[in-house]
C-alpha cells in the first residue's frame, strides 16, 4: 500500500513596518503590514513512485497605500501558474498557490521527476548564476523554501551523474528552456560542466566545491550567448567554521549584464560582494548578519536577524534591512522611473511567530 511520509506544515505571522525609498509613486512613505502563510505538504510513496505537493495560501492586511498609475509586475513567471486570488483590495490580499506538485519515479539508477520541482543547479548561496532558476529578491523575509520551476528531469548516476532538464518556455519567452549538466569527482574536487538554453539565451558553464578542512570553496562561470553577444556571470565563494558557534560564508559576484534585464539576475551593477556571518548566542538564540555591497555605487544592503527557539515546534524571529546609498545608487538610493517619479529599495524592520507542525 502507499505510505505517506512528510506530512505537516507551518503557519507564520509577520507584523512588518516598511520605509519606501519613493517619490511621486505612493501616497505614504511609511507602511505597516501583516501578512500571514500557512502551507500544508504531504508525499505519497509506493514502490517507485512518488508523488510530492505543497502548497502555500497567503493574507496580507496593510495600510491602504494604492500607486498613483498601474506599475509592471516584474517578477518572473512560470509556465504554470499555480495561483488564485480570492480577494484583493487596496489594503487586503488573500491568495493560494502550489508551490511544488511533482511525481518522481526511482528506477534503479535513473530517477525521472516531472512537475513544479526545485532546481538543485549552481553553488552560489547568496548570488546565482543561471538565469532559469527563480530567486528571492534581496530583500525578502523568512525565503525558508527554494523556489520551484515547472520542468522534466532525468538524472543517471553511474561513474558520473549526468542530468537533463526540459523547461517550457515562460510568459515572454520565445523558446523553452533545457539544461544539460555531467558532474563527478576529480583531483578531490566535486566538478560539473553545464549547457543548455535559458531565459532565450544558449550558456555553456562549468562550476566546482572543494573541501579544505573545515572549510569548502565554491567557483561557478557562466557564458551566455544572445544574438550574437556574449554576457558572463560568475561567483567565487567561501564557507568557514571559526568555532563551534560561529561560522561565515562569503562570495564575490560578476554580472557581466549590468543592467541589462535578465530573469533571475535583476542587479544594477556588474561587481558584488557578500557576507553571511552566523553566530549561535545560546543553543536557543542564533543570530545572522548579511551583508551585500555593490562595489561600483558604491552601496549596501545589511540585514540583521535573530532566530530564537520557543520550543521544538515553535520560534521567534527579529530582524531588519538596512540600504545605505546615496543618489540613484541600487541600495539606499532612488533609480529615475520618469520625471518627478524615482523608486528604491525599502528599509524593513520585522517580527515573525512560525509554528511548524
Amino acid at each position: 500500500f502507499p505510505s505517506h511520509d512528510n506530512r505537516g506544515g507551518s503557519l507564520k505571522g509577520f507584523f512588518v513596518f516598511e520605509k519606501l525609498r519613493q517619490t511621486g509613486i505612493y501616497p505614504h512613505d511609511e507602511v505597516p503590514l501583516h501578512e500571514q502563510r500557512l502551507r500544508l505538504q504531504s508525499a505519497l510513496t509506493f514502490k517507485a513512485l512518488r508523488l510530492e505537493l505543497a502548497n502555500e495560501t497567503f493574507f496580507y492586511l496593510q495600510r491602504s497605500n494604492p500607486p498613483r498609475f498601474v506599475l509592471p509586475d516584474l517578477n518572473p513567471k512560470s509556465a504554470w501558474n499555480p495561483k488564485w486570488s480570492f480577494y484583493q483590495s487596496p489594503s487586503t490580499e488573500i491568495f493560494n498557490r502550489f508551490d511544488r506538485a511533482f511525481v518522481q519515479m526511482d528506477l534503479g539508477p535513473t530517477k525521472i521527476v516531472i512537475g513544479k520541482q526545485v532546481i538543485p543547479i549552481g553553488v552560489g548561496q547568496i548570488f546565482n548564476a543561471v538565469s532559469q532558476m527563480q530567486r528571492y529578491p534581496l530583500i525578502f523575509i523568512d525565503p525558508e523554501f527554494p523556489k520551484t520551476e515547472d520542468a522534466v528531469t532525468v538524472i543517471w548516476t553511474g561513474p558520473l551523474q549526468w542530468e537533463g532538464r526540459y523547461l517550457p518556455k515562460n510568459p515572454g519567452q520565445a523558446k523553452d528552456n533545457f539544461h544539460l549538466r555531467v558532474k563527478g569527482d576529480w583531483l578531490g574536487a566535486d566538478w560539473a560542466l553545464t549547457a543548455g538554453r535559458s531565459d532565450d539565451k544558449e550558456f555553456v558553464g562549468t562550476e566546482s566545491a572543494l573541501n579544505i578542512g573545515d572549510s569548502l570553496l565554491r567557483a561557478e562561470l557562466v557564458s551566455y550567448l544572445k544574438r550574437n553577444k556574449t554576457y558572463g556571470q560568475g561567483l567565487l565563494g567561501f564557507d568557514t567554521v571559526f568555532s563551534a558557534a560561529w561560522s561565515s560564508k562569503w562570495e564575490v559576484f560578476y554580472n557581466g549584464f549590468g543592467g541589462v534585464s535578465h530573469r533571475s539576475a535583476p542587479f544594477q551593477g556588474t561587481w558584488y560582494g557578500a557576507n553571511l556571518t552566523s553566530w549561535e548566542i545560546h543553543p536557543l538564540l542564533k543570530a545572522n548578519l548579511l551583508s551585500i555591497l555593490n562595489f561600483e555605487d558604491p552601496s549596501a544592503l545589511f540585514h540583521l536577524y535573530f532566530n530564537y527557539s520557543l520550543s521544538s515546534s515553535w520560534d521567534l524571529l527579529l530582524g531588519q534591512f538596512l540600504n545605505r546609498g546615496k543618489g540613484t545608487s541600487e541600495f539606499g538610493g532612488e533609480i529615475p522611473l520618469g520625471p518627478g517619479i524615482s523608486l528604491g529599495q525599502p528599509d524593513i524592520t520585522y517580527a515573525a511567530l512560525r509554528w511548524y507542525f
